[in-house]
């Protein structure tokens, strides 16, 4: 991971949630107990806070109350900001998992679990189909090259639109979006989950596969010197060069060519056939 700048304060709230973590552990009625957050990440500073999450076998108001009240507590005490959550065990597995939570989910730190719900609940939560990989990079390439990439040279781009309409701002966010597209990409390539907006562009650095030069052309990329069609062409060279470097892992993921994702995209994506 890469390091980050600032006072390192991973232990003292690592002591403070494992402090909370041991009480809440001794009530009848806890049937597991989660780190998520700044606590799996080993570097916390003055904005980070402590994520917990508390599953009880069934649901239990006075309980709940009582530990979110220790919470409360340790907070009042710590002067850290504390979220402890907490939810009954059939709640929390018929609970809807947008996919940043599934992120936060793939990277919780399981700190009691004697049952172990915790690990048969995140096995079937976080399981996965290819299908919904493939259908990502299905989409996000399809409207990647619309906005910025086409397969063909000649071939005009939303970027390129915005410019003939004289509107830079909107020729340099349609290009900025396109990097969303690229990187949801690489993500997806990687089978892992988007994170926050806030941490997306850090935790990509750390993939396991990444395109050559990723990092320099990334930072290129994100890089606006002026509003003019130069310094966009400039930006979206380095784009382009990204994309060139994703599409034979593409391919080796998928089988999918640029023009096979078009394929993909209208007969599996919008439901359409081909005449043929």
């Amino acid at each position: 991971m890469q390091k980050l700048k600032g006072k390192n304060r991973i232990r003292e709230l690592r002591q403070i949630a494992e402090t909370l973590a041991s009480k809440v552990a001794t009530h009848r009625g806890v049937t597991g107990i989660v780190f998520i957050g700044g606590l799996t990440r080993d570097f916390a500073d003055r904005h980070s806070d402590i994520d917990i999450i508390t599953l009880l076998a069934e649901k239990d108001d006075t309980l709940s109350k009582k530990l979110k009240k220790a919470g409360s507590s340790e907070q009042e005490r710590s002067g850290i900001d504390i979220d402890l959550e907490v939810h009954s065990l059939d709640d929390f597995r018929k609970r809807k998992w947008d996919e940043t939570f599934k992120w936060d989910m793939s990277h919780a730190k399981t700190v009691y679990d004697p049952k172990g719900d915790i690990q048969r609940l995140l096995s079937k939560k976080l399981d996965i189909s290819k299908v919904f990989w493939l259908k990502r990079i299905t989409i996000c390439g399809e409207y990647l090259k619309w906005y910025c990439c086409p397969p063909k040279d000649d071939a005009g781009t939303m970027v390129e639109a915005w410019v003939e309409r004289g509107d830079m701002v909107s020729a340099h966010y349609c290009l900025s979006y396109a990097l969303d597209l690229l990187v949801r990409i690489i993500f997806a390539l990687n089978k892992e989950f988007l994170p926050a907006p806030k941490w997306r562009i850090f935790y990509s650095y750390n993939l396991k596969w990444l395109p050559t030069d990723y990092k320099r052309l990334l930072k290129e990329i994100i890089t606006i010197r002026s509003l003019s069609e130069h310094d966009l062409n400039r930006r979206m060279k380095a784009l382009r060069q990204i994309w060139q470097e994703t599409l034979p892992k593409i391919k080796d993921e998928t089988g999918l060519t640029p023009a096979l994702i078009s394929k993909y995209y209208v007969e599996k994506v919008l439901h359409q056939t081909s005449a043929s």
